[in-house]
C-alpha cells in the first residue's frame, strides 16, 4: 500500500475540470507521468466518493479532442480497474478476468471503474512530525489526512459479477456468442468514449 497526503478541498466543478485532463487520461502522453497510477486513482476515488460522475469528466476531456486522443480513455479505463482488482500488468487476453471486463459495455466499464475506486480509495489519518527535518527543534507531532488505494480487495470480482449480472437481466436477447466476441472489439475499436 502507498501513502501520500494530498488536498482535496476544492468544489466538484473544479475538481471535474482538473481530472478531464490528459494526465488521467493519455497514457502515451507525457502528462501521464505527472503523477503516479495510485495518486491518479486516489484523486478519481476522492471525486466519486464526494458524488462527481467519471462519465461527465470523460465527455468534458473528450469534447474538443480528436481520436487520436480518445483512443486510450477505455484502455487507461481498464489499467484503473487491473490496478485495484488484481495488480500489476493485465496479463494477455486469454486471462478470463480480461476478456470479462472488455465485455462491458462504456457505460458498465465506467461504472465498474467507479464502484472500485469506492471500495478501494480510503481516508486515513497519519501522525507526522513537522520537525523531523529540522535538526535541534523539539518534535511536534500533527495529524495529517492522507488516502490510500488499499490492497485489501485485491482479486475480488464481486462488483463485475454483479454488473454481468444486472447486463444479462436487461439484454436476455443478446446470444452468447456475440457477448463472448465483445471482448475482440478491443482490438478493431479505435474509441468507445
Amino acid at each position: 500500500m502507498k501513502y501520500f497526503i494530498c488536498e482535496l478541498d476544492c468544489d466538484l466543478l473544479h475538481f471535474e475540470k482538473c481530472l478531464a485532463s490528459r494526465e488521467f487520461w493519455d497514457d502515451y502522453g507525457h502528462e501521464w507521468s505527472y503523477a503516479t497510477l495510485d495518486e491518479k486513482q486516489v484523486f478519481l476515488g476522492v471525486f466519486v466518493q464526494r458524488g462527481g460522475d467519471l462519465k461527465r469528466v470523460i465527455e468534458r476531456y473528450a469534447e474538443d479532442r480528436s481520436e487520436m486522443y480518445r483512443c486510450r480513455i477505455h484502455w487507461v479505463v481498464f489499467k484503473y480497474i487491473w490496478h485495484m482488482m488484481m495488480n500489476g500488468e493485465p496479463t494477455p487476453n486469454y486471462d478470463p478476468t480480461v476478456k470479462r471486463i472488455k465485455r462491458l459495455e462504456p457505460d458498465e466499464l465506467l461504472r465498474l471503474l467507479s464502484e472500485e475506486l469506492k471500495m478501494c480509495v480510503k481516508r486515513t489519518s497519519e501522525c507526522v512530525d513537522v520537525n523531523r527535518h529540522k535538526p535541534g527543534l523539539k518534535p511536534n507531532y500533527v495529524f495529517k489526512e492522507k488516502w490510500v488505494v488499499s490492497d485489501e480487495y485485491k482479486y475480488n470480482d464481486t462488483i463485475l459479477d454483479t454488473i454481468e449480472r444486472e447486463h444479462w437481466r436487461t439484454n436476455p436477447d443478446e446470444s452468447f456468442n456475440s457477448y463472448e466476441f465483445k471482448s475482440e472489439r478491443w482490438d478493431w475499436v479505435k474509441c468507445f468514449f
